[in-house]
Order: structure tokens, then C-alpha cells, then sequence
């Protein structure tokens, strides 16, 4: 059995959607027993959740647009890829039941005030209910047999909305009851990723990406004998081509490199997806939808290792900086203390915000965060409420933001040396404006924050010293 999972760029577009067609249609031909996992279109969770977040605010108007917006964009697909007007009509509605939930929110949210990481999740999870739907007609008309499953009736999770974490057991129990007969009877599952539910049938979200984490999970609990990422790149590459376009794929990673450049911020892995797969040996695959004939990167638990300084670059635009600074005159049980960066990281990871890296420094009485700038509005509210009691007392000197800003991260090879000296060497070279670094011994990565302007030049030169020189 394999699982294959489709990421947002295969279905950015029709021609995309018909692409994943005919992987899907090849597959089930050859005699293979396949589970699809699906998430939503490009941007489509971020337009969600921002109305969401609007609709708490009273802009209703915002609201409103992303609801058009989302009807549009997914409308304009099915024009193009259902040719039954019956068919087509049937899919209409079943939108138009979402839709009516996304208002039932939306209504809620504006009489609140306010909104919750648990009003998020219910609302972001309609994006891939949507595609789903849409990609389950698609493969039909294609002759597969394909049903859609919602991700929630599979994955059990704890109540950390915005992030949950599943329960594994009873994951694996209700995946194998609901799956195995389906595949048993070749029928194609299509299965709404990202999305799980609590015990209470609550809708819990798996974390920004979580569609990749939907999949392994999925894999782990029937036992399957690989997971296939289709994304819009070749695997993992040694940085990406965009930016350096002598870039090359690595042809395998194992199970720890794979997890630690997730957790570097790479967009093609989410990071908790390694853990299900390490802990039954089952080979992960990332290809290219685009190229299906390509070779791409299998991730398993002894690769081939290379002899390069390092083994990728990661760059990660669309980033903003939060700097806390705390009054060097404050009184000393006002000022800056490890309880405040406790506090303010446990208020956004409760609010669903993830923090892609921070530093405090003691000396200066601050604390730096990296968001994705999508949530920098959002994240400035909340650290103001949490922070306060210190503007009050005037503990609190500012609260400042620098966007866009870009992360970019170097993971090692086993055993090399000198990454660090070499790095610094290359970004000198290119008179690079470093915000920010982070040096981790023990995973052997080294990070950067730079301005997003300078992020193609940094990447490019620690391309061509580190990999190339």
C-alpha cells in the first residue's frame, strides 16, 4: 500500500489537478492499493483563518471577500474540470453547505468580539474540504473509483487547537476501520489532510503544513510500504533553484536530516512528519508532480552520506521580527526576567501562532521573535495583551517590528567541519546585514536572519562556497 500525498501546488491549477490525475490513475492501473491525502489551494488556509481574525474585529467586508474568494477560485477549477453540469451542480452545493458553516463562524466571531485558536481550526479546515470534494469528482471522471473521507473521522487528537497533537492508538484503530475496506474493495480514499478532531468530535488542525503530518500518520497506522510527497520540486534540493539554479536534488537523506531541515523551516516537510515513519522503518519519497519520471528523494533510516560541508540551504521568505524590549530603569522584579519569555511564547503557541525561532538576551532586557508574516498582525495584539501589566507600569519600553525578513539555514553533513567559519566568509563576501543567528552544535545547523531583499544573494553565495567551492 502507498500513500500519496498532494500539496498545495498540485492543485493551484487545473492543469495541475489533472497532472494528479493521472498519477493517481497510473498508480491504481499498475495494481497498486493507494490512499490520497490532499490539502488545500496556495494561500487558501491563510485567507481563512484572516477572516476569522477580521470577522472577531467587526470587517465583516474582509470576511466577506475571502468567502467570495473562495467560491471563486475553487468554482473557476470546477468549470474546467467537470464538464457534467449535474455533476458540477452536486459539487455547488456541498460548497454551499460549507458555506454556510463559514457564516454560522464568521457570525459568531463578529457577536464575540473575539476569536479562539478552536474558531480558527473550524474555519481553516474548509479549505481542504473544499479541494476535497472537488478532487474526489476529478478522479471519478477520470475512472478511478475515489471516495472522499474527512480527515477528522481518522485522526484523534488532544485539544491544543491550533497545533494538536494525535493520539496515536486511537488513530491508528479508527484509520485502519475506516481505510482497509475501502482499499480492500479498490477504492481510492481521498482523505482531507491537516484536519483531525478531539474525542468530543471537536475540529483540531495539525499545524500550518500539517497535510504532510496527516499522510505519515496515516501510513503508520495501515502499515504501508511508502509515502509519496508530490510537490512542484524535484525532492529536497541543495538550496532552491530559484535562487541558485545549480542547485541539485539529494538523492536521500535519513530520517534525522529529514526532520531537522522541517524543523529549519523548508516548506516542502512539516516537522513533525518523520516520527511515524522512523518508528516503523517506512521510506519516505518526494518527487516532483511536474515530472513524474524523476528520481526525487527517498528519505529512509541509513542513506548514502555525502562529503560536502553542508547538505542543504533553506530559505524561508515572507518572515517578520518581533522585538520585545523591556526599560533599563525599571525596577528589577519589573524588568526583564525568563517568566516574561515564558509567558509570551506560551500566549502565541496557545493562539495557534508558531514561532519559527527566538533569542533573549539578558544584557539588553529584550527578546526577539521570528513569525510568518501572515501572523505578525495577529501575534503584535496578543504579546500587547499578555505584556500589559508592563505597559502599565511602565516595565515595558517597546514593542517593535521589522518585516519582510527572511530565514536562511545551513545544515551540515555528518562529520564536516569548518561550517560555521566558511558560512560567515561567504556572507561577508556579499556584505550581508545579519538581524539574527542561531548556531546549533548539537544538530550541526547554523541560522541566519537577513533582510528578504538580501536572501537571494546570501543563499547563492553559501550555494557556491559550502557546496560548490
Amino acid at each position: 500500500m502507498v500513500v500519496m500525498k498532494f500539496g498545495a501546488a498540485a492543485v493551484s491549477d487545473a492543469s495541475r489537478i489533472n497532472d494528479l490525475v493521472r498519477v493517481v490513475r497510473h498508480a491504481v492501473d499498475e495494481g497498486q492499493a493507494l490512499i490520497v491525502v490532499c490539502t488545500a489551494m496556495p494561500e487558501v488556509t491563510n485567507l481563512l483563518i484572516g477572516a476569522a481574525r477580521a470577522a472577531a474585529r467587526g470587517n465583516l467586508a474582509t470576511a466577506e471577500q475571502a468567502r467570495r474568494a473562495l467560491w471563486q477560485r475553487h468554482r473557476t477549477l470546477a468549470e474546467r474540470l467537470v464538464a457534467d453540469e449535474w455533476e458540477r451542480e452536486t459539487l455547488y452545493q456541498s460548497w454551499a453547505d460549507l458555506l454556510k458553516s463559514f457564516d454560522r463562524i464568521v457570525r459568531a466571531l463578529a457577536t464575540l468580539g473575539e476569536h479562539s485558536p478552536r474558531s480558527s481550526d473550524a474555519i481553516a479546515a474548509i479549505g481542504e474540504r473544499f479541494i476535497g470534494l472537488l478532487l474526489a469528482v476529478a478522479l471519478r471522471r477520470a475512472g478511478v473509483a475515489a471516495q472522499l473521507i474527512d480527515g477528522a473521522e481518522l485522526i484523534v487528537t488532544d485539544d491544543h487547537f491550533g497545533n494538536a497533537r494525535p493520539l496515536p492508538e486511537e488513530t491508528a484503530k479508527r484509520a485502519r476501520a475506516r481505510l482497509l475496506p475501502l482499499a480492500q474493495s479498490r477504492i481510492v480514499p481521498v482523505v482531507t489532510g491537516y484536519i483531525g478532531a478531539t474525542r468530543q468530535h471537536l475540529t483540531t488542525t495539525l499545524g500550518r503544513g500539517g497535510g504532510d503530518y496527516s499522510a505519515t500518520l496515516i501510513a503508520a497506522a495501515l502499515d504501508a510500504d511508502e509515502v509519496v510527497l508530490w510537490t512542484d520540486v524535484a525532492g529536497i534540493l541543495t538550496a532552491d533553484p530559484k535562487l541558485a539554479p545549480e542547485a541539485r536534488t539529494l538523492p536521500e537523506l535519513s530520517y534525522l536530516e529529514a526532520a531537522e531541515i522541517a524543523t529549519l523551516g523548508a516548506e516542502v516537510l512539516h516537522p513533525r512528519t518523520l516520527t511515524p515513519l522512523a518508528h516503523r522503518n517506512i521510506p519516505l519519497h518526494i518527487r516532483n508532480l511536474a515530472q513524474p519520471d524523476m528520481p526525487g528523494t527517498r528519505v529512509v533510516a541509513e542513506p548514502c552520506i555525502s562529503s560536502d560541508t553542508a547538505r542543504t540551504i533553506i530559505s524561508a521568505p515572507a518572515i517578520s521580527l518581533i522585538e520585545i524590549a523591556m526599560s533599563p530603569l525599571a525596577a528589577a522584579e519589573l524588568g526583564w526576567a525568563p517568566e516574561l519569555a515564558v509567558r509570551v511564547l506560551a500566549e502565541l503557541t496557545n493562539c495557534g501562532i508558531e514561532v519559527l525561532t527566538f533569542a533573549q538576551s539578558f544584557s539588553e532586557r529584550s527578546l526577539l521573535l521570528a513569525v510568518r508574516t501572515a501572523d505578525v498582525e495577529y501575534a503584535y495584539e496578543r504579546i500587547e495583551t499578555c505584556l500589559l501589566p508592563e505597559r502599565e507600569n511602565q516595565a515595558l519600553r517597546t514593542i517593535s517590528l521589522r518585516s519582510p525578513v527572511a530565514l536562511v539555514a545551513v545544515l551540515s553533513a555528518p562529520g564536516s567541519a569548518y561550517l560555521a567559519p566558511r558560512a560567515l566568509a561567504s556572507l561577508a563576501r556579499v556584505q550581508a546585514t545579519v538581524l539574527a543567528m542561531v548556531h546549533g552544535n548539537a544538530s550541526h545547523h547554523l541560522s541566519f536572519i537577513v533582510p528578504e531583499e538580501e536572501m537571494g544573494s546570501v543563499v547563492r553565495a553559501l550555494h557556491r562556497d559550502l557546496m560548490m567551492g
